[in-house]
């Protein structure tokens, strides 16, 4: 299983409802089911003639299994990838190891493997990320490019700490960071992995190194600030993200399973609105924890912007977002903010553009 593809899996589950909840919802998103084990003999048969097959495979196996014991499931974990086993009483079950109890619905299912895959342990609790967090994440995705996906994170960021919220902007738009580019500032690091910027604003930029330590960065950064925002940028090829293990996919994995409002920015023009099709077809393929909201940025002005928001709502509707925003083009302001390097508030207080954000972080911080 190379990082770029998406897992092979194998299931050795007795209990045919539970098999084919498994199956069924890892088939939906895109895995393929290679071989499904009626028993231990059958198992440790075919793992003998196609060694090369599992060695590229996601085992996921039940105590239930007619054959089965621990000593012998240990022995046969050399022949696969990764293993993952479920079973409706853990204390019964002491001797495996990866147990856990059968996730409950098929959200909690793909949490929970997709982590595993990511991840040499897999997680064995899947809201830890959110005790004692006391922050507000919010992670933004660009449906596309050139959606103005950093402009909204950037000022979104802003808005929240001049509401007396102490805020950390994360730049983890890994393909192209821009926040220190659209600020004229280098060297944004620190002892305590940000920057402070301005009175209750700070910033970070998520690097490799950074990426393979992500959930202790964010367990940090969560405890530290009253919100933090993401700009996770393109989330094309979402559905691949979520399952490669590549640096890369870190941030964007993490937020789809735990941020408090996962936000996608498109664009209104005709290669705007394909690229927002194909993420959403993508998004209802995709399980995801995290709430949804989309955002119509550079919505234009009288009927054509009419138009462009009834093809908006239409193409976001049916994923039963938790909001649903748009954001009027105001290119002046934002080109006046690139000049000078700096916020919408600091250049235009009164643009149409920093009013809709203005608006959005009171009802965030609420």
């Amino acid at each position: 299983m190379s990082e770029g593809e998406l897992p092979v899996v194998i299931t050795a589950i007795a209990n045919a409802q539970v098999e084919g909840f498994v199956a069924g919802t890892l088939f939906a998103q895109g895995w393929s089911i290679i071989y499904r084990a009626l028993d231990f003999d059958s198992l440790e048969k075919y793992l003998a003639l196609n060694s090369s097959t599992a060695k590229a495979s996601l085992l996921i196996f039940s105590p239930d299994l007619t054959g089965i014991d621990s000593l012998k499931m240990q022995d046969l974990l050399v022949s696969v990838k990764q293993s993952i086993g479920f079973a409706k009483n853990l204390e019964e079950n002491t001797g495996f190891s990866n147990l856990h109890e059968i996730p409950k619905n098929p959200t909690d299912l793909i949490t929970l493997v997709r982590g595993f895959i990511r991840a040499p342990m897999l997680r064995t609790n899947t809201g830890h990320e959110q005790a004692g967090r006391k922050s507000h994440v919010i992670a933004i995705g660009s449906a596309g490019s050139n959606t103005g996906c950093t402009t909204i994170a950037l000022n979104l960021a802003m808005e929240l700490s001049i509401c007396e919220k102490s805020t950390l902007l994360i730049d983890a738009n890994f393909r192209a960071p821009s926040v220190a580019a659209l600020l004229a500032m280098r060297n944004i690091k620190s002892e305590e992995g940000w920057r402070n910027i301005a009175p209750q604003l700070s910033i970070a930029e998520i690097t490799q190194d950074g990426a393979t330590e992500i959930e202790n960065l964010m367990e940090k950064f969560g405890a530290q600030f009253d919100h933090v925002v993401i700009d996770i940028g393109s989330i094309s090829g979402l559905s691949n993200r979520l399952t490669d293990r590549r640096w890369t996919s870190t941030m964007t994995t993490w937020s789809c399973d735990f941020a408090d409002d996962l936000m996608i920015v498109a664009r209104p023009d005709l290669l705007g609105a394909h690229r927002l099709t194909q993420v959403t077809s993508l998004i209802e393929k995709t399980s995801i924890r995290s709430p949804l909201s989309f955002l119509l940025n550079m919505r234009s002005s009288g009927r054509k912007g009419e138009n462009e928001e009834k093809y908006f709502l239409e193409a976001v509707t049916p994923l039963r977002p938790r909001s649903v925003r748009t954001i009027a083009r105001d290119p002046r302001s934002v080109i006046a903010a690139e000049d000078e390097h700096s916020t919408l508030v600091e250049v235009n207080e009164r643009g149409a553009m920093r009013k809709s954000i203005a608006k959005i972080a009171s009802e965030l911080h609420r």
